[in-house]
């Protein structure tokens, strides 16, 4: 699996405002404008997104010093050379690269404009000789810049921003940056990291231990604090909801001549150990990574952080006692596992000029180009990264977790909707519905159940092939009713329901808002037909919340250049409250030839109430 953190960080650097928009070079000067860098974009729905931080790491004049400068090719990625002389300011941000094999950059300068220059290069970065481990540079000083190249996976390395000027005459700020192609748990003086992502189906209490198999638990940072030669300091990991299981390790990535001592407190959630500088002692961005599995007690997402302290009484304690560098960052996160999402709502016509009878055929056009077929939505069920991109979250062997994981084989994706009128319901890959994968195990008047078991369906449509019945006006949803492959271990929870999509009739619709039948009055529904064909009627009743209607007769037709008079005794004929409610009445003909009216009287004064039912939608 191709795995890719992203590392966001800001530079406060110091240097007077210079003119945007420049590309600079060592080559030919002022050069061709670059493109301007892309603008983050927002993680997909379900992942975490990229923050932006300030590192407080500031470039006011009294900064590093490295002799020469880099000499600006005006080419990403040739090779590296050094120019001018004197004295330049740089600051350094270390990293540990993925197992992905690219690294993306993104920068932009802001105010310090084109005198910085951005070079990457494998740990440890030589300011006595600049070139020592080069990677790529973008080759130019540019105010924005986006790019990506090839690096060795899980290698420390070092983000080097230095100043063009002589210093100390770089005083700017803030730069900020990103870095994705980030190992997952690298923690850093400032800016934010991704972390990993655990599967939060996993049942916990009891405590779950999960394999570090693929190195994606690894835990680095940087030192943060230059040693001198036979220096001795103690460090503290500390990641609250996580126990360093039984055979974790530390190794350094700096000269072999510094040692670090036994490791302490494994089992638990803090570990400390000595590190003894060597003759070539240790750097500051030299790197510590910390292996072995994890033990998890718990769902809190989990922060850790690293101390150097004076001594190892202070190291076991931790805080900030005599600590002389920290790191910090976010490590483990649960995050959902898989994903329902839909990806197009689709809305099929029943024809009401269908051959007899009305309504048993599907209005000709895009996306089917079929009357008996109709698309009623697009959607996409699957792991979270199949669906919504993104990393998969890992569970307890330390690998992605998959459907074959969570889901037993009786789970089913139900779709709610009128379905009774169809001859089958069928997925298919293609939006005309030319192609049936899989009929539903049973539909009716309200629902179609798809036994799907671990399989994903990505980009499937749900498709309604017409049965010769008029077809009813309805809405659609889809959910998932997940059973769990193995419920001591994963607890799965649905999903849905979300609206797919919608059938629509294009005949007439009648409303009368407020129908009443009190006693000794007379209450009628007259609908009237001016063409040439009987059209059937449906009735539907909606009452307020409470009160339960009887009904009766809610179909019939109106004849053919005629009237039908409805007395409404014989429809609406119980109430468990007041003697009202809503009708809605679907007739089976073309809109400009239905009319209809509700109508009560007073037989005892005469008294007549016309009402012109309503068109929803319309007035």
């Amino acid at each position: 699996m191709k795995k890719h953190s992203i590392l966001v960080a800001a530079i406060a650097l110091a240097l007077p405002a210079f003119a945007h928009a420049q590309q600079v070079d060592d080559v030919g000067g002022q050069a061709p404008a670059a493109a301007p860098a892309a603008k983050p974009k927002p993680a997909p729905a379900g992942a975490f997104e990229k923050a932006l931080v300030n590192a407080g790491v500031v470039f006011d004049g009294n900064d590093p010093i490295m002799s020469p400068r880099f000499f600006r090719p005006g080419v990403p990625g040739d090779p590296c050379s050094e120019f001018s002389s004197g004295d330049f300011q740089y600051r350094t941000y270390p990293f540990l690269t993925d197992g992905s094999g690219s690294l993306g950059i993104e920068v932009n300068t802001n105010s310090c404009g084109v005198n910085v220059y951005f070079t990457v290069h494998e740990a440890p970065f030589n300011p006595g000789n600049i070139c020592d481990n080069f990677v790529w540079s973008q080759g130019s000083s540019t105010n924005t810049f986006s790019n990506s190249f090839a690096v060795t996976p899980n290698t420390p390395m070092v983000l080097v921003a230095s100043g063009v000027p002589n210093a100390p005459n770089v005083v700017c700020g803030p730069i900020t940056f990103e870095l994705d192609g980030v190992a997952k748990g690298s923690l850093a003086t400032g800016g934010t990291n991704n972390p990993v992502l655990v599967a939060e189906e996993l049942v916990i209490p009891p405590s779950r231990t999960i394999s570090n198999s693929s190195n994606t638990l690894d835990i680095s940072t940087p030192l943060a604090y230059s040693f001198s030669p036979g220096e001795v300091r103690y460090a503290r990991l500390h990641c609250p909801g996580a126990q360093f299981a039984p055979g974790t390790a530390v190794t350094f990535t700096g000269d072999a001549s510094n040692l670090i001592g036994s490791v302490n407190g494994v089992g638990s959630d803090a570990i400390y150990f000595s590190i003894t500088a060597g003759a070539t002692p240790a750097v500051a961005d030299d790197m510590l990574v910390v292996n072995g599995d994890r033990t998890l007690t718990g769902k809190a997402p989990v922060d850790c952080t690293y101390g150097l302290y004076d001594f190892p009484s202070q190291a076991q304690a931790g805080g900030s006692t005599g600590r002389v560098a920290t790191t910090s960052g976010a490590y483990l996160r649960f995050a959902p596992s898989y994903a329902l999402r839909v990806t197009g709502e689709g809305n099929p016509v029943a024809n009401v000029e269908s051959a007899d009878p009305a309504y048993s055929e599907f209005v000709f056009g895009a996306p089917t180009f079929d009357i008996l077929r109709g698309q009623v939505g697009g959607f996409s069920y699957g792991t979270t990264a199949g669906v919504l991109g993104g990393d998969q979250p890992i569970t307890l062997d330390g690998q992605a977790i998959e459907l074959v994981d969570l889901m037993d084989a009786d789970t089913a994706l139900v779709f709610t909707g009128d379905f009774e009128a169809a001859s089958d319901v069928y997925f298919s890959p293609a939006a005309d519905c030319s192609a049936n994968i899989q009929s539903a195990d049973s539909f009716d008047e309200t629902e179609a159940v798809f036994t799907i078991g671990s399989a994903a369906t990505f980009n499937h449509f749900l498709c309604y092939a017409a049965g010769g019945d008029p077809i009813r006006a309805s809405e659609f949803t889809v959910a998932l009713a997940p059973v769990s492959a193995d419920p001591a271990t994963y607890a799965v929870g649905g999903r849905g329901p979300l609206a797919l999509g919608e059938i629509t009739r294009n005949g007439a619709e009648l409303q009368a808002p407020l129908a009443q039948v009190p006693e000794n009055y007379l209450s009628r529904m007259v609908l009237t037909n001016t063409g040439s064909q009987d059209r059937v009627y449906e009735v539907r009743v909606f009452g307020e919340t409470g009160n339960v209607i009887s009904t009766a007769n809610l179909t019939g037709t109106v004849p053919a250049g005629g009237t039908q008079v409805v007395d409404l005794t014989t429809v609406l004929t119980g109430f468990t409250a007041a003697p009202r409610a809503t009708l809605n009445v679907t007739i089976a003909g073309p809109n400009g030839q239905i009319q209809g009216l509700y109508q009560i009287v007073n037989p005892d004064s005469g008294t007549i109430s016309n009402h012109v039912m309503v068109r929803p939608g319309l007035n």
